[in-house]
């Protein structure tokens, strides 16, 4: 993907989004996002490169990398290049003993999973361009969160929370990001999503 593409749909796709979380919230600061979005495409073309080094042959004539695995490197990118300054909310948040939303807390994480769920639906969009029917329900409904048994905060906050996890050092370190784990979850929610809208 080249930076142009990764900066048109962050544009349409991203800045929306994060827009909208921004006005929500006064106690989140937006960083600079030209910033955000060089350094993410950069921090994106390195974990590819890592991705494309571990599985591909060397002689490989021009490895390519299906959808999930680049869902997963964006979000790793974006779990690497943090949207917002979250000092005040957490200085808040430990001055006042007062609960957030979630969302706030983890807003980075969100906006990360939030990415790689938006590159995901492109290029899925891509895979089913002649099927207008699929098209809207991407466009819709896609991703459809698997509903939880015994765990009360649902899906998304589960997957917020693991993704806090990569982010704080003292757990396992946005160094130690596991893309590949990340990828296969990403192929689970679009055969989810897939399963789910043809029942």
């Amino acid at each position: 993907m080249t930076r142009e593409l990764f900066g048109q749909i962050f544009t349409k796709e991203l800045k929306p989004f994060i827009d909208e979380i921004n006005s929500n919230n006064s106690m989140i600061e937006l960083n600079d996002l030209a910033h955000c979005k060089n350094a993410a495409y950069d921090a994106y073309q390195e974990l590819i490169g890592k991705y494309k080094e571990r599985i591909f042959e060397k002689d490989t004539p021009e490895p390519l990398l299906d959808r999930h695995k680049i869902a997963a490197c964006i979000c790793g990118a974006f779990l690497q290049v943090p949207v917002f300054n979250k000092t005040a909310l957490v200085e808040y948040i430990t001055r006042e003993k007062q609960k957030v939303e979630v969302y706030f807390y983890y807003v980075n994480e969100f906006v990360a999973f939030y990415a790689g769920i938006k590159f995901l639906s492109f290029f899925m969009i891509e895979d089913y361009i002649d099927n207008t029917t699929m098209v809207l329900n991407i466009l819709k409904d896609f991703p459809l969160m698997p509903k939880t048994t015994k765990n009360k905060r649902g899906f998304w906050n589960s997957v917020l929370f693991n993704l806090s996890q990569v982010k704080d050092e003292g757990q396992i370190g946005v160094s130690h990001y596991d893309m590949y784990s990340y990828a296969m979850f990403f192929f689970q929610l679009e055969q989810y999503f897939g399963m789910a809208i043809s029942a």
